[in-house]
């Protein structure tokens, strides 16, 4: 583990704790609100938050172990996405919060023994174009810690 891991980790928890936080104080009328960006019930969307890890995980640890990056076009995760959505909309607070805090402790404890060598790994990313990102930009980017606050911000604004 080294310092920059854990201090990513540690911006990712403050965001999932404001998340919990945010889930856990919404009423039956906040959850079932449609947030903007996504066209998705709060319940859906807080859902997604904790059901797409797995497949986050995938972008990350192939960044860091130098192995082949998930070949998922957008059609293919949009599509996920909108299904998950439709059988999520109305989704119990218990049932999203466990699939957060289960995931969210294991794509942690993963990115939390990434070294820095690791986090430092570039890879094309089939998804941005053939872009080239580290590890760390991964993380940091639309793949975790961003794509959290950003789900965050619109689950906050449906409410």
């Amino acid at each position: 583990m080294g310092t920059r891991s854990q201090a990513l980790v540690d911006r990712y928890a403050q965001v999932v704790a404001e998340l919990i936080q945010t889930v856990e104080a919404c009423t039956d009328q906040q959850w079932a609100a449609i947030c903007g960006g996504e066209r998705w019930t709060v319940a859906a969307t807080a859902h997604h938050l904790g059901a797409q890890l797995p497949l986050e995980r995938e972008y990350i640890s192939a960044a860091a172990e130098g192995t082949a990056m998930p070949s998922y076009t957008w059609d293919d995760i949009n599509g996920l996405n909108e299904r998950r959505a439709k059988e999520n909309a109305g989704c119990s607070k218990a049932d999203a919060l466990k699939l957060i805090r289960d995931n969210t402790s294991a794509i942690g404890a993963y990115v939390r023994g990434l070294s820095d060598e690791q986090l430092d790994h570039t890879a094309s990313l089939p998804l941005a174009g053939g872009a080239t990102v580290t590890t760390q930009q991964l993380i940091e980017g639309g793949v975790l810690i961003e794509h959290a606050t950003g789900h965050l911000a619109s689950i906050r604004a449906a409410g």
